[in-house]
C-alpha cells in the first residue's frame, strides 16, 4: 500500500480525533505497532481494512479521498466580489455551491424553481465563477476553500448574515441551535490559550466537514453554521452607559474639563 493512501488515513485520524493510541486500543495491538505500519506506509490489505474498520471510514472512501486534503484558501477577483455584493441572493448561490451544495440542495433549501436556479447558475457562469453542464448542473471554477476579503464590498453583507445566524439562534437555544455569551475577565496569557484552542477546534471542524463532503452522498448531508468571536470586550461600543439623565453638566465635562480638575470617568 503506497504513501498517498495513509496520507489521506492520516487527514481521517486527524478529523475524526482520533490518535494512534486510540487506533492501536480498538485494534487490540501496541501502540508501537501502529505507529510503524504509518511510518513505514506498507501493509497488507487485511491489515489495511482492520485500521478502518478501527477508525470507522469504509477503505472506498479513503482511496476516494486520497490528493483531497483541505488545500490553501483561495480568492476571487476584487471585481467580482464587487459585483456579488450588488446582488446578495447571487452571492449566496455562490456560497452555498462552494459549500458542496449540489443546485438540487440549493433548491430545495431555498425553495427555489429549476427556472430561478438555472437563471443564478447562468448569472454565475457569466462571472467566470461555475461552468454549466446539462440540466442543473455545474462545475465551480474557483478552488475552494475561499477566503473573502471581510473588510471589502461584501462586509455589510456578512455582517447582516452573522446577525441574522446570532439572533436565530438565540431564539432556537435547546432546540437547534447553541448559544454561549459570557463576558469574565482574565489574564492576556489565559486568553491567549483560550483562543488558541478555539482555532485548534475550528480547524478540527473544517477537516471533519471536509471528510464528510467527499465520502457522503450530498442528500445526507446538514449545512451548519459557526459563528465565533472573542477578544477583549469593548465595552463602550457594545454596552454603551453614558452619562445620566439628571447629570447636566456631563457634555460640558467632556467637552472641556475644568483647569486642574480630572475629568470625571468616561
Amino acid at each position: 500500500m503506497n504513501g498517498p493512501i495513509f496520507e489521506a488515513l492520516k487527514r481521517t485520524l486527524k478529523a475524526k480525533g482520533l490518535t494512534y493510541r486510540t487506533l492501536a486500543e480498538r485494534m487490540g495491538v501496541s501502540e508501537p505497532t501502529v505507529k510503524r505500519i504509518f511510518h513505514e506506509q506498507n501493509c497488507k490489505l487485511d491489515r489495511l481494512m482492520e485500521i478502518c474498520a478501527a477508525a470507522e471510514v469504509e477503505l472506498e472512501n479513503v482511496l476516494g479521498a486520497m490528493n483531497r486534503g483541505p488545500g490553501p484558501a483561495n480568492r476571487v477577483a476584487p471585481e467580482i466580489e464587487r459585483r456579488l455584493a450588488a446582488r446578495p441572493a447571487l452571492l449566496f448561490v455562490f456560497i452555498m455551491l462552494s459549500e458542496k451544495f449540489t443546485p438540487e440542495g440549493i433548491m430545495r433549501s431555498q425553495g427555489l424553481s429549476e427556472a430561478s436556479m438555472f437563471l443564478y447558475l447562468r448569472d454565475l457562469e457569466e462571472l467566470g465563477l461555475v461552468a454549466l453542464g446539462r440540466g442543473l448542473s455545474a462545475r465551480l471554477l474557483v478552488d475552494t476553500p475561499i477566503q473573502w476579503d471581510f473588510e471589502g464590498p461584501l462586509k455589510p453583507h456578512f455582517e447582516t448574515t452573522n446577525k441574522n445566524f446570532i439572533g436565530w439562534a438565540i431564539g432556537h437555544m435547546e432546540q437547534a441551535a447553541t448559544f454561549i455569551s459570557f463576558s469574565r475577565r482574565m489574564r492576556p496569557e489565559t486568553a491567549e490559550m483560550l483562543r488558541r484552542e478555539a482555532e485548534e477546534l475550528a480547524e478540527r471542524a473544517r477537516l471533519l466537514a471536509h471528510h464528510d463532503q467527499h465520502t457522503t452522498p450530498e442528500d445526507q448531508l446538514t449545512g451548519y453554521k459557526w459563528t465565533f468571536a472573542f477578544g477583549a470586550t469593548p465595552f463602550p461600543a457594545i454596552m454603551p452607559i453614558g452619562p445620566h439623565p439628571r447629570d447636566a453638566g456631563a457634555a460640558d465635562r467632556r467637552a472641556a474639563p475644568a483647569k486642574g480638575r480630572r475629568p470625571l470617568p468616561a
